[in-house]
């Protein structure tokens, strides 16, 4: 084919120009549609971490208690030194900015949890599903860690089952085992389904008892005395005809029992006696009102400073004195001032006894010879 020298005008290129530009809009459009891309929508980024991915790819699916809201960005695992126990896997999520109007981290709080989910019952494609937040929790910041805990699916719930099934075999087992020794008549509940002796004694108590039953009845013995005796029977009637008659007396108001429940006199006489009481009681606490309040001679002497004070001085008082005469008797003691050496010194003592003595040979001798002493000799020249 000759190749052609027709030159490219003007009006052509802008027609090819606008067709290329119209093609990258409706490519933008159907990506905008789709909601893989929207260079204008703000974006929520948050990690969860889980045990294993289990099925859960690049792209997935990111709901919000079920409403899809975003999707799953990357999947990493974990190294030896992330701390993370028994999660190893790292999921990074974007979520839309504003979920209903609503801003993303009003909807997704701190006590949020994420979970992986099955989108179907037996398939193997997991999502993530997170939990709405509530007033308790804080709003979540860019590249928060959700918590996160995994759902129970089919594959868990079978395992779950298997479980249940080897403990229902353990149990039936511990069942057989115990029917089995219970047949072959071992530990207590074998020995008293098997064991002779224990029927023959059962029986035995049985026919005992039967005959215990025909002795009461026909009047054997104290039981049946008991149950079958007139006598007995007119001693209570006694005993009570006699109990009636004690209440009358005591509703009549006769003997000393009714006279306290009947006698108004006596009752009268207990509540002036209960007046008294409590006149003399309300007497007693004005009395310690006015003691506290220091009115008259016991209130003067309990509350009064002043007394307290010349009490106290008199004391002081006493007390020094009452060291003075110490202080005195202990100088006598010691021969210190006159008392002192009237106490203490012998000669002084002697010479008392020397002067008594002579006075009582005077007075001894007076009385032997009174002319000596009463004659007066008178001598004018």
């Amino acid at each position: 084919m000759p190749r052609s020298n027709k030159a490219i005008g003007l009006s052509d290129l802008r027609v090819g120009l606008f067709v290329v530009a119209a093609i990258a809009v409706l490519i933008f459009l159907i990506l905008n549609a789709s909601g893989e891309i929207n260079p204008f929508k703000r974006k929520l980024h948050l990690r969860a971490r889980f045990a294993s991915a289990d099925g859960l790819r690049k792209g997935a699916d990111v709901n919000l208690a079920g409403v899809r809201v975003g999707r799953v960005d990357d999947i990493k695992l974990l190294g030896p030194d992330a701390n993370a126990g028994d999660q190893k896997v790292e999921v990074a999520i974007s979520i839309d900015g504003k979920i209903d109007g609503i801003s993303a981290n009003d909807r997704i709080r701190t006590d949020s949890t994420a979970q992986l989910v099955s989108s179907s019952l037996l398939g193997n494609e997991r999502n993530i599903n997170i939990s709405q937040g509530t007033t308790v929790g804080q709003p979540v910041s860019d590249n928060y860690l959700l918590p996160s805990s995994t759902a129970s699916d089919f594959s868990n719930l079978a395992s779950s089952g298997n479980d249940l099934v080897q403990r229902l075999t353990k149990i039936s087992d511990q069942v057989n085992d115990l029917v089995g020794r219970v047949n072959s008549g071992q530990g207590t509940v074998g020995k008293l389904l098997n064991d002779e002796a224990f029927y023959n004694n059962l029986n035995s108590a049985t026919r005992n008892a039967d005959e215990l039953i025909r002795q009461i009845n026909t009047g054997q013995g104290s039981a049946g005395r008991f149950v079958n005796d007139p006598e007995l029977y007119n001693n209570a009637a006694a005993l009570s005809r006699n109990l009636h008659e004690i209440s009358e007396r005591i509703s009549g108001g006769r003997g000393t029992v009714g006279r306290l429940i009947n006698d108004e006199e006596l009752y009268n006489r207990i509540n002036n006696i209960a007046t008294r009481a409590d006149r003399t009681l309300d007497q007693i606490q004005g009395l310690v009102g006015d003691v506290q309040a220091g009115r008259g001679t016991l209130g003067k002497l309990v509350t009064d400073e002043a007394i307290y004070n010349d009490a106290r001085a008199a004391i002081a008082r006493f007390n020094t004195t009452a060291e003075r005469v110490d202080n005195v008797v202990a100088g006598a003691q010691r021969g210190e001032g006159t008392l002192g050496k009237l106490i203490t010194d012998d000669q002084l003592y002697n010479n008392v006894n020397n002067l008594t003595n002579e006075g009582v040979k005077l007075v001894y001798d007076f009385r032997q010879n009174p002319k000596k002493y009463l004659t007066i000799k008178f001598q004018l020249f």
